[in-house]
């Protein structure tokens, strides 16, 4: 009889609460705000992470973002691509926003609600960003559920 060994139960639990949303508009500021509960912990905390929009931008030039998304969205009604597109986008900062918490997580955080300032893990994030392009293309992929999506676009 095999017995199949269950995966590690992740140490932290993360729940996007809500973004992105722009707060600032001078530099543009976009935010998420997610709540998180490592298991130690007897509550969660709610941790804002704030990008500048300029650096959401440089890194959807560095991932080819808006080509790539037209690309795969050729096969839906053309009346339906601005929905899609918007949403890609703000799937887009969702995920920046998740890499940049991760990296505050790694740098340890402590047991308090916070800010992911727009100052911090700049070069960190766009390394991280560009090493996991595919798995951000991929949840974006996943969460548009697009059955018209074009095969090959992913890399």
């Amino acid at each position: 009889m095999s017995c199949k060994s269950l995966p590690p139960v992740p140490t932290f639990r993360i729940t996007l609460f809500y973004g992105p949303e722009v707060v600032d508009v001078v530099p543009k500021v976009v935010q998420c705000v997610f709540n998180v509960k490592k298991r130690s912990w007897k509550g969660g905390v709610q941790i804002v992470v704030a990008l500048l929009e300029s650096q959401i931008i440089h890194l959807g030039e560095s991932l080819c973002f808006e080509e790539w998304v037209h690309t795969g969205l050729a096969g839906v009604p053309e009346r339906e691509r601005p929905h899609y597109i918007q949403r890609a986008y703000d799937l887009l900062g969702q995920q920046i926003c998740a890499m940049k918490l991760q990296l505050a997580i790694e740098s340890g955080m402590p047991q308090e609600n916070a800010c992911v300032g727009t100052e911090r893990f700049v070069e960190e994030l766009d390394e991280v960003v560009l090493k996991n392009a595919n798995k951000v293309k991929n949840h974006i992929v996943t969460e548009l559920d697009v059955q018209a999506w074009e095969h090959g676009t992913i890399g």
